[in-house]
């Protein structure tokens, strides 16, 4: 019985001692119980090291060293190209609603801006006059490029378009693909426009072709006739 009463007046100046230590302020670092590994003794970046000949805590990897998740063995599937070099000519893997429904969030967040949510080339982006249209995703040309072709676009950028290859990993383009593709299955191709700077095309047909060659013939007439009035 006396024993607990001397324990006690020791555990209320503790108590009272911990708590008069709250809110207060030190330039000691703090006390842990239980370190939990927080100072660990490593090597970090950049940092010196008495360890290795050369001072240097930070190793070059040995020959050959590939990072975890970056052994692309798939060359068409990283690449969008075959080992021929020729284009991966479809999708490499079934198409279904996920891939079509995950395509679609990545294209409206990275293409979107420039090509539309439609896929139009009416994008945002033209709101602000910008220069040089970008592509409609229903210009025949863009019918015509293999599956592996559109994945290199995305990766390389092309033109005034640049690379995503850091924002967008190698799934999530072929989703995109896959949802451009998707697109052009609602769509109707239409005419390529040609770049700025570039010879219209001139390749016509139907009506369009007989308008067109009227209106030259005019005009070709209207130029020869003040052609002849100056020389006279």
């Amino acid at each position: 019985m006396k024993t607990r009463v001397h324990i006690l007046p020791v555990i209320a100046a503790a108590a009272l001692l911990l708590a008069g230590c709250r809110g207060s302020t030190s330039e000691d670092p703090p006390i842990h119980p239980n370190p939990n590994m927080d100072t660990q003794e490593k090597y970090v970046a950049q940092r010196a090291s008495s360890f290795f000949a050369d001072g240097k805590a930070m190793r070059t990897p040995p020959a050959g060293t590939v990072a975890r998740g970056h052994l692309h063995e798939d060359v068409g599937y990283f690449t969008g190209r075959n080992p021929d070099s020729s284009f991966v000519g479809g999708l490499p893997f079934t198409v279904t609603e996920t891939v079509l429904k995950r395509g679609a969030e990545r294209f409206t967040i990275f293409c979107g801006p420039c090509h539309g949510v439609t896929g139009d080339g009416k994008g945002n982006i033209m709101e602000y006059k910008y220069p040089i249209p970008p592509t409609s995703l229903y210009e025949q040309k863009v019918y015509d490029m293999a599956d592996g072709n559109i994945y290199e676009v995305i990766s390389n950028g092309i033109r005034n378009m640049p690379s995503y290859r850091q924002q967008i990993p190698p799934d999530d383009r072929w989703h995109i693909v896959a949802h451009v593709r998707a697109l052009q299955a609602q769509g109707t191709p239409v005419a390529s426009t040609p770049m700025p700077g570039a010879a219209a095309d001139t390749t016509q047909t139907g009506d369009a072709a007989t308008d067109g060659g009227a209106q030259q013939s005019a005009a070709t007439q209207s130029m020869e006739t003040n052609t002849t009035e100056t020389a006279q």
